[in-house]
């Protein structure tokens, strides 16, 4: 019997059955769609009926797709990330006066230098809804597959599949080291075969922030041997740092309102120079409002007049995928 589509599918029929999926039951499904689980059970069964094949099927305590399921959640993860996009873009056909755009950001980025940016563009267009989210490079990247944000920027290249993707590298964070004022005062430049033996406060070994900064030293011959404690974000680090624990590798973005008060100084690195890539992630088959063109283009644009950004053709500018 050949298939035969029925168009009393709802969305949100769509949008538990893939909650389900992707938190791999109904109960989680429930609590984060705050629904009764009956309700869950209920729309999925409805959603299987209305399309007249299974979806799911019990693997011991997991509830596992089907051959079938998978196909459907395919689809309708496709018409729920272009159903978001269309309810963000509406608004913003026009001039980008009006209308939404929502960004994901690593925790650099989405702390320190997109929020001027983003407060800037909500300034000259209060009819505009910015949102920001803040999370590790992957989440914000699975975001952008996903349809909850427009773009986003994240220090690094990523390592998502880049099927779906078109990635841009924009320009460079310069990573800087930085200490109190008076730790090692006479300490005004290093080598940086010194750093081996400075004590440092750093990132937890397996964070991204650490991997990108331990690629750039151990291909100049550096490996540091003295780091006196590890701690997983920018402002615990400063915060170690200003106490005097040590020096600290960290973005010019993170640090410059700190240096510019007196609470932190730069130590010159007189042999190297330290940086990683700034890259955004739009989704290939993506319209940009112009609200979101305007938004995206603020960030290529982002070092103009502050240099805390290097601009995208110094960085060697690139598009991927």
């Amino acid at each position: 019997m050949a298939f035969a589509y029925d168009n009393r599918i709802t969305l949100q029929k769509l949008e538990v059955f893939c909650t389900v999926i992707e938190l791999g039951g109904f109960s989680r499904a429930a609590e984060h769609l705050y629904l009764a689980q009956p309700v869950v059970t209920a729309h999925v069964k409805s959603l299987a009926k209305r399309l007249d094949v299974q979806l799911m099927y019990r693997d011991g305590h997991r509830t596992r797709p089907t051959d079938a399921g998978e196909r459907v959640y395919e689809w309708a993860s496709d018409v729920l990330s272009n159903t978001r996009e269309l309810v963000r873009d509406l608004d913003g056909l026009a001039d980008g006066a009006r209308g939404s755009v929502a960004v994901s950001a690593s925790m650099s980025v989405g702390s320190y230098l997109l929020p001027p940016v983003l407060s800037q563009i909500r300034e000259q267009r209060p009819a505009a809804e910015i949102t920001l989210y803040v999370s590790d490079p992957e989440g914000a990247i699975a975001n952008v597959q996903s349809g909850a944000s427009d773009f986003a920027v994240i220090v690094g290249e990523g390592t998502t599949d880049l099927s779906t993707l078109k990635r841009e590298v924009v320009g460079r964070e310069e990573v800087v080291l930085v200490a109190a004022p008076d730790f090692r005062p006479e300490t005004e430049s290093i080598t940086i075969a010194e750093l081996r033996s400075l004590p440092l406060v750093s990132s937890p070994r397996a964070h991204i922030r650490r991997e990108l900064i331990d690629r750039q030293l151990l291909a100049e011959g550096v490996t540091p041997e003295n780091i006196v404690i590890e701690l997983g974000h920018p402002e615990a680090m400063k915060a170690a740092t200003i106490e005097g624990l040590g020096a600290c590798l960290l973005f010019r973005s993170a640090v410059w309102r700190e240096v510019e008060l007196g609470a932190l100084r730069m130590i010159r690195l007189e042999d190297s120079n330290l940086w990683a890539p700034l890259s955004t992630f739009v989704r290939k088959n993506k319209r940009l409002s112009p609200l979101q063109s305007q938004a995206l283009e603020a960030v290529r644009t982002l070092a103009a007049g502050d240099g805390r950004l290097q601009p995208a053709e110094e960085a060697g500018a690139e598009v991927a995928g």
